[in-house]
């Protein structure tokens, strides 16, 4: 029987600890629950004590012994993962940076592809994911660094995680040229009645949106496209009324073949936020890439 703390070990009990529990931590590490399951069970072989604790009508805990063992799991995730990077770096150093899609598709491709004539022996690895997930995994040490999207007034720094905002941006609600809002001012008493598309049904606009709808009377339904531009082909196939960041659709807003509704109420401001493990040093190309990356966004949002 194998005795030896491994990193799978390691991951998988730091997730389920962050998460909250086994069905959240396989979503995150893109695992079946099975797995990870097995993987808990494995772990409490390996120490001769349960993982977890249930209690009656309360969610399961870890164990004193799996309490005891998260900063060593920290630590050796860490270590396998400058361990990797030593080898890596024989060949070409990697950036392992996460966000959301619309980020990755309509504002990253410019200040990467500077970046890499730049510092060309390093390689850009860029994750697609939830935003919640994407802190958890800087914080794991699987990412070096995320760009995510909140509400202005979400705090910042965290004992674990350093936050810098990079720049603002305007959530819209768009239709077609077509649609019977189109030409008309519209509040939220006049949405309560209508299906809001967003690009992702766990993504950080679904929350934004309800926010925004502070009576609970006017609550539109927010239905899931899958994609940006899943939402982009229903407004114009459908007449749909998507929520997107107004940069991913400069190009059809100035086109005219989408169009922004002129709405009462103030529409949430977004913030674009860079989270990392510590401040990344001047002299480190991750700084070079935030700063550029910040610039890019100012330049293109005007923020």
């Amino acid at each position: 029987m194998n005795k030896d703390l491994e990193v799978r070990h390691c991951r998988v009990l730091v997730a389920v600890h962050e998460s909250g529990g086994v069905v959240a931590a396989a979503r995150v590490l893109g695992l079946a629950q099975s797995t990870v399951s097995e993987t808990m069970l494995s772990l409490g072989r390996l120490l001769g004590t349960p993982v977890t604790l249930r209690r009656a009508g309360r969610e399961a805990t870890l164990s004193p012994a799996a309490e005891a063992l998260l900063p060593h799991a920290q630590a050796l995730i860490l270590a396998s993962e400058a361990a990797l990077s030593a080898v890596s770096g024989q060949r070409q150093h990697i950036l392992r940076l996460g966000t959301v899609e619309s980020v990755s598709s309509f504002l990253l491709p410019g200040p990467l592809s500077a970046f890499r004539q730049s510092w060309p022996d390093f390689d850009v690895q860029v994750t697609i994911g939830l935003c919640e997930d994407l802190r958890r995994r800087v914080r794991r040490f699987e990412l070096d660094a995320a760009i995510t999207i909140d509400g202005v007034d979400r705090p910042g720094e965290s004992e674990q995680q350093w936050n810098r905002s990079l720049a603002s941006a305007q959530l819209g609600l768009l239709v077609s040229p077509r649609h019977p809002l189109a030409k008309t001012i519209v509040g939220q008493a006049d949405l309560k009645s209508r299906n809001l598309l967003l690009a992702d049904p766990e993504g950080a606009f679904n929350g934004l949106v309800r926010a925004w709808f502070r009576d609970e009377r006017c609550q539109p339904k927010l239905e899931s496209a899958g994609s940006v531009d899943g939402v982009k082909r229903a407004i114009q196939n459908n007449n749909a009324i998507g929520v997107l960041p107004t940069y991913s659709a400069a190009k059809e807003l100035a086109s005219g073949s989408l169009i922004a509704l002129k709405v009462r109420e103030t529409l949430p401001i977004l913030a674009l936020r860079l989270s990392t493990r510590e401040p990344p040093l001047k002299s480190s190309p991750l700084h070079a890439l935030t700063e550029q990356v910040r610039e890019a966004f100012r330049q293109e949002l005007g923020a």
